[in-house]
């Protein structure tokens, strides 16, 4: 028997957002050993995407210059203040078509403000991907969705079309329920984003 080639998987990193509620960029913000962008990038770097793609638009210039010196891919959103979705759409417009026309490659969506989710958690979805027939693949702790989410190609064009009165990718949970397949893991790091001053407080405080 043949084995199934392994898919590839780009990893999309939204972080061109306003941070309204932190009321400062909260990519920028120190955390560990670096800052939330990085720690973000660094965890995704060291998981198994294929390449990993970094959303910019506020502060894109201080990002991209901290950033310099990783292997990833910036694309700049221009319109980033209509919100997630707009940067989530320029993402997938920058896939390279000839990976978009292979049956099962993918790509991945994650968000700047979960420094929590590890390189072991971002496989573990990954492997599950690589396994099964179903067209989106995701985590969820306590039964509630997290991230990363991998999305099959064919997903593209849907997610493309989705409008700013939609409810957002979200909108297709619901409408391909059938083709997802859910990841128990027992870690809430899936769920857990930066906010307001006092996750990020409560973070640093967990990782000192």
């Amino acid at each position: 028997m043949t084995d199934t080639p392994q898919p590839h998987i780009s990893g999309i990193l939204l972080a061109a957002g306003l941070s309204t509620r932190m009321g400062e960029p909260k990519q920028l913000l120190p955390f560990a050993d670096s800052t939330i962008v990085e720690t973000v990038i660094d965890n995704m770097l060291d998981a198994k995407f294929n390449e990993v793609i970094v959303v910019v638009g506020h502060c894109a210039e201080q990002i991209q210059e901290l950033i310099a010196d990783r292997a990833v891919r910036t694309v700049f959103n221009p319109d980033y203040h209509k919100g997630m979705l707009s940067s989530i759409q320029a993402g997938i417009r920058s896939l390279k078509i000839a990976d978009i026309k292979k049956p099962r490659n993918a790509f991945s969506l994650m968000l700047v403000d979960q420094p929590f989710i590890t390189s072991t958690l971002i496989d573990k979805v990954i492997d599950v991907y690589a396994q099964t027939e179903k067209g989106i693949v995701l985590p969820s702790y306590n039964f509630r969705r997290g991230h990363p989410v991998i999305f099959n190609y064919k997903y593209a064009d849907a997610i493309l079309a989705l409008g700013v009165n939609s409810d957002g990718v979200r909108s297709l949970y619901k409408t391909y329920h059938e083709d997802i397949h859910y990841v128990n893991v027992d870690t809430d790091a899936i769920l857990r984003d930066i906010d307001y001053k006092e996750d990020y407080e409560r973070a640093l405080n967990e990782h000192t």
